[in-house]
């Protein structure tokens, strides 16, 4: 790809995700990010200090984001990344069809609403070192490939489906003379999972880290029964579909072709593997498309360059992001006009700011990692969201909650009451904030009584009741 269309692109890139750039925090997701991160700045070891379930390297990113400026750095890395997973796509593809597979990917990450395409989610991170590693195997440099495969699953552990394909299609062309390079692609994943598994070990956290590793499998079984998990398939998979038909339709029109060569029989693999990532749980949420997004790129290109001078292909490529962009400008309005509008926290902090200083740690009782982030106070407890103790399964208000509480969630969530003492608690089910109004702290033997014992309710603002520390407990929790 030529400097020019280098600089044309990243343009492109920068101009579609502006929104990204004024707006701090675009997602529940992101703010749990961000948050983890500061909380590690401040000493707190992930995983055992500060809980979350996904693999470390996002929250390492984020915590670095944070020590260099905050959200407005995270998302111009975010660019970037992106815009380089684009000159990947095109060194896989080569030549004026290279250039529009960079296009593509480009312009339809960002066709889904903006907590899905804008908003800093281990998906998009993890495409970068996924999409180098296919690079590199195509390339026969399998050392490489395997440790670009290991650094994607420190972002999310679905990448690791790369290494099957990685293996068979090896295998296919290579027969009894494979295995000198299998050992090559293990040795290169090996290397970066055994490092953070030894850099755990180093800080005395690897057995917290296995823990909340484990959890993820059941985080995975948690998913909707089976005709819900058709309905959203057809639902939310039609909209990530419907909004990038253009490049949907390519790839589908490209795949005989692809089907005639080898290199193509691979994409159509990559393809394939990473549609039963989008799939694993049943939940389909729109980030999750972005790992199919770059195989549909490379299967387009063909087809969409010998297209690229028509109309239709401009409208089909310009319409659908010029939309995205618009309701990304437009959040607020758009989520109040959908009947959903987003909680408004500031009346929140504003009487906690009336009633200490932000050195006062906090600590809620609700999923509201947002109002962690814009609190911009230090964590009472180590939870950014209480689900692990009710069992409410994010985007899954189901009334089975109980099912899936983390029974050791308990223990911790205990300990912090005693040990940390948060300042204050909040406590989201009064308004019902984000599905908590199922689970108020009556219902919970512990919280009911430390809130009994050591606190008093000191106000209740949006639908969230404030409890702050007493000087002294009245009974012991």
């Amino acid at each position: 790809m030529t400097a020019r269309r280098a600089a044309a692109l990243l343009i492109a890139c920068t101009v579609l995700r502006v929104v990204s750039l004024y707006r701090p925090c675009l997602s529940d997701d992101e703010a749990i990010y961000a948050v983890t991160g500061r909380e590690m700045l401040t000493h707190h070891a992930l995983y055992r200090d500060i809980v979350d379930h996904k693999p470390p390297a996002i929250y390492v990113l984020d915590a670095l984001a944070q020590a260099l400026g905050g959200m407005v750095v995270l998302h111009v890395l975010l660019i970037l990344a992106v815009w380089a997973t684009g000159l990947l796509l095109a060194r896989i593809v080569r030549g004026d069809a290279g250039w529009i597979a960079a296009l593509l990917w480009c312009v339809f990450t960002t066709t889904l609403i903006d907590v899905d395409a804008l908003a800093a989610n281990c998906e998009l991170w993890m495409m970068l070192p996924l999409v180098g590693a296919v690079a590199a195997f195509l390339e026969e440099r399998l050392v490489l490939a395997g440790a670009l495969v290991g650094i994607a699953m420190l972002f999310k552990y679905q990448a690791g489906i790369q290494l099957p394909l990685f293996a068979v299609t090896w295998l296919a062309h290579h027969r009894w003379r494979a295995l000198p390079g299998l050992a090559r692609l293990a040795l290169g994943t090996a290397l970066p999972l055994a490092a953070t598994v030894l850099a755990f070990a180093a800080t005395g956290t690897l057995a917290s880290a296995r823990f909340w590793f484990l959890f993820n499998f059941s985080y995975i079984d948690a998913g909707p029964p089976l005709a819900e998990r058709l309905v959203r398939l057809v639902v939310r998979g039609g909209l990530v579909a419907g909004s990038a038909a253009l490049l949907y339709g390519c790839a589908i029109a490209g795949m005989r072709e692809a089907w005639m060569t080898a290199r193509g029989r691979f994409v159509l693999g990559w393809l394939v593997v990473s549609a039963l990532c989008v799939g694993l749980g049943g939940r389909f949420f729109g980030h999750y498309f972005h790992q199919l997004t770059a195989p549909l790129c490379v299967l387009a290109a063909p087809v969409a360059v010998r297209v690229a001078s028509r109309r239709w292909f401009t409208a089909a490529l310009v319409l659908p992001a010029a939309i995205y962009l618009v309701l990304g400008v437009l959040h607020t309005r758009v989520m109040v006009w959908a009947g959903e509008p987003d909680p408004d926290y500031r009346g929140v902090i504003a009487r906690l700011d009336a009633l200490a200083p932000r050195t006062a740690t906090i600590c809620i009782w609700g999923n509201s990692p947002v109002l962690y982030f814009e609190a911009e106070r230090p964590l009472g407890c180590r939870f950014t969201f209480a689900n692990y103790l009710t069992g409410l399964v994010a985007g899954e208000p189901r009334k089975d909650a109980a099912s899936h509480v983390v029974p050791e969630a308990w223990t911790m969530f205990e300990a912090d009451l005693v040990e940390r003492r948060p300042d204050f608690i909040l406590d989201a089910s009064p308004g019902d904030v984000a599905f908590y109004g199922a689970f108020p702290p009556d219902h919970f033997a512990i919280l009911a009584r430390a809130l009994r014992c050591g606190y008093r309710d000191v106000a209740t603002v949006d639908g969230i009741r404030i409890f702050e520390r007493l000087a002294t407990r009245s009974c012991q929790y």
